[in-house]
């Protein structure tokens, strides 16, 4: 990076004075650091010229065409990971061939850590379980019998659903596999809201058509803050839908049963 980055120090492209397909292989190459990992502060920072140059062609007809829209990052994706913490340990004493051992650190205080609460863990206790839906409906051969089952158990109050649909640009939803990546990034960032949510979001259509949509069940009543916070979330189109309706509901089971 570091050295793409001084290449650009004193050149608009990397080969040539106009676009070439050298910038769009490496642009492709580095779109997903850039809308993903690098935030606003690392990309000024460390790599400006690299900065200038892909928010530069991001804009240009040859990339939106070939890549769609790209917005730049505003939090990082963070993987799931489990780190082990490192502890060094002493032997203070020795006693019948038993050693106790004392970890450091036993004499600071413990510092109480405080993670910040979601919301949604905040509202009233709803009736449904959502995870014994899931199991269920996703394990079962017989999901209309679960479904059917399924609006007898429902929460209104607790849960809302919803239709979300991506506003593509005219030269996106062409090719199947740029939409399918499309399509899976905007669910990656949504990873932690699984718990409170549960969907069927994914590509519709034919060859040259394709549409990135799908229907949604989540806790609370309103657009949660992790949609809100989507960085495509202003680029989606949200409509709330009401279960009670035929028209509504046979829209949820479409999508829920892929019919």
């Amino acid at each position: 990076m570091k050295l793409l980055d001084k290449h650009l120090g004193g050149n608009d492209f990397f080969v040539g004075s106009g676009v070439t397909l050298a910038d769009l292989y490496l642009f492709f190459g580095l779109r997903g650091f850039f809308q993903f990992v690098y935030v606003e502060e690392v990309r000024k920072n460390l790599f400006p010229n690299l900065t200038r140059w892909f928010t530069r062609l991001a804009v240009e007809e040859h990339a939106i065409k070939a890549f769609g829209r790209t917005v730049l990052c505003k939090s990082p994706l963070k993987a799931a990971k489990v780190e082990k913490k490192k502890e060094e340990v002493k032997v203070v004493k020795k006693e019948e061939n038993k050693e106790v051992k004392k970890e450091e650190g036993d004499d600071e205080e413990a510092k109480p850590k405080t993670k910040k609460q979601n919301p949604l863990d905040m509202l009233p206790p709803s009736s449904f379980v959502l995870d014994d839906f899931k199991r269920e409906f996703l394990n079962s051969k017989e999901q209309p019998a679960v479904l059917k089952e399924f609006w007898n158990k429902i929460d209104l109050e607790g849960y809302s659903f919803w239709f979300m649909q991506y506003q593509k640009l005219p030269s996106e939803g062409k090719v199947l596999f740029k939409s399918n990546n499309s399509s899976s990034f905007f669910l990656q960032k949504l990873d932690p809201f699984r718990k409170y949510s549960f969907s069927v979001h994914g590509v519709y259509g034919e060859e040259g058509n394709y549409e990135i949509r799908g229907v949604w069940m989540w806790r609370g009543v309103e657009i949660a803050e992790e949609i809100k916070a989507h960085d495509n979330f202003p680029y989606m189109t949200i409509k709330q839908l009401d279960p009670k309706t035929e028209t509504d509901r046979n829209l949820i089971e479409s999508y829920w049963l892929n019919l």
